[in-house]
């Protein structure tokens, strides 16, 4: 009994002995997720987010790593440009120190349409493939491309796209991998309207099984075939999202009536189970304080980040999600200001941030490591831009054990 408290005396004192300047480097080289996690092993855990010694070597540590996400990459970016009056969809892929040179990529534009607008889905390639999506209604064509082998596949259109009577809206696309099972999966959001200029006499009864509620569906590559979700999901949510890990996420807000403040949310989907979730944003990630002008999702090394701008100071304040489902995961990591010349971010590449200013067309991004701005290119022309993070594959479309 005796041995048994001297045991426990000795273990006190070490722990006690160990120097907090120590516990902090360790804990700083920690993930989000595990920080979070950790948090509930001793109070003066709980509230290292708010040391700002701490925070300093924590976002050093972050940039650090070098996520396989950003291995042998390059950029691509997609334009929307006004030509001689005309809007223009252009796909580049950028090069060079600066991303000063760009190369116009040759796209297999199979949309039947000479100069079609089209989106690329989310932002980054899987496993080097593009999913190309037609957004000019009602032509709702997909396309799965590999620039590296060059090699295509048409998503086969969906029977619930040709009901009689019915104008078909399809929106919120999301695309990614399942390495179990080895395929590919789309998933898209639906929506049916009643044409204005349909017959009066038409029997309703053709009409009785169409439902005007929105739903999703889903697309195996592997059994080249769509299939009808059954979910409860919120509506309110940003229609361009990013894909990550076999996950497809997007931004969600929920408006209240009474001028009252938004319930903002992140809106994931599970590929490989084929289910939903929804994480709560907390307001200390989204505070009202200060007008805001936008909020968007990005990819940083690796983890799910939030960037909002507040008018008020041109402020941007960056934080990252540690676990999806877990509100209290979400961490703020950097605010940034001032930045009155940034319009919005397009995406990010490892440590910086790239930014598009639409008053002249500029690329610029944000060195997190440095918090110094660095013009990357002049365009001449202003635009919407979209930057993708592309890595080479020359794996067939089919699947990896193809």
């Amino acid at each position: 009994m005796e041995m048994e408290k001297s045991v426990a005396a000795k273990i006190k004192k070490v722990r006690n002995d160990i120097p907090d300047d120590l516990v902090s480097s360790i804990l700083s080289k920690l993930s989000v997720k595990s920080l979070n996690r950790f948090g509930c092993v001793r109070k003066s855990w709980s509230s290292l987010f708010k040391n700002p010694y701490f925070m300093s070597m924590f976002c050093k540590n972050l940039l650090c790593q070098n996520h396989s996400y950003y291995k042998d990459t390059s950029l691509l970016q997609l334009e929307t440009v006004t030509i001689d009056s005309e809007l223009k969809f252009v796909l580049y892929s950028l090069s060079g120190e600066r991303c000063q040179n760009k190369t116009k990529l040759d796209w297999p534009n199979l949309f039947e349409e000479a100069d079609p607008e089209f989106d690329v889905v989310g932002s980054g390639s899987i496993n080097g493939i593009l999913c190309l999506v037609s957004k000019s209604q009602p032509n709702n064509r997909v396309v799965l491309w590999n620039p590296t082998t060059d090699e295509f596949k048409v998503v086969p259109i969906s029977l619930r796209e040709s009901i009689r009577y019915v104008d078909v809206e399809i929106t919120r696309h999301g695309f990614g991998y399942v390495s179990i099972g080895d395929e590919y999966k789309l998933i898209r959001q639906v929506m049916y309207n009643l044409k204005s200029d349909i017959d009066n006499d038409i029997d309703d009864l053709s009409l009785e099984d169409v439902s005007y509620e929105l739903f999703w569906e889903i697309y195996s590559l592997r059994s080249n075939s769509w299939r009808k979700l059954h979910s409860n999901v919120p509506y309110d949510y940003r229609e361009d999202g990013i894909c990550l890990d076999g996950m497809c996420h997007w931004l969600g807000e929920d408006g209240y009536d009474n001028d009252r403040v938004d319930e903002v949310y992140l809106l994931s989907f599970d590929l490989s189970k084929e289910a939903f979730l929804i994480t709560p944003i907390p307001l200390e990630c989204d505070n009202r304080i200060f007008q805001m002008a936008w909020k968007d999702l990005v990819v940083l090394n690796g983890f799910i980040a939030l960037i909002s701008h507040y008018t008020q100071n041109d402020a941007f304040h960056i934080s990252v999600l540690g676990e999806i489902g877990m509100k209290e995961s979400w961490t703020k990591l950097y605010i940034v200001s001032p930045l009155h010349c940034i319009e919005r971010p397009i995406t990010s590449e490892n440590k910086r941030y790239i930014f598009s200013n639409v008053e002249d067309g500029t690329l610029v991004c944000i060195d997190l490591s440095t918090l110094m701005v660095e013009q990357l290119n002049f365009e001449g022309y202003r635009f919407w831009g979209k930057t993708i993070i592309y890595k080479q594959s020359s794996l067939p479309i089919g699947g990896i054990n193809q």
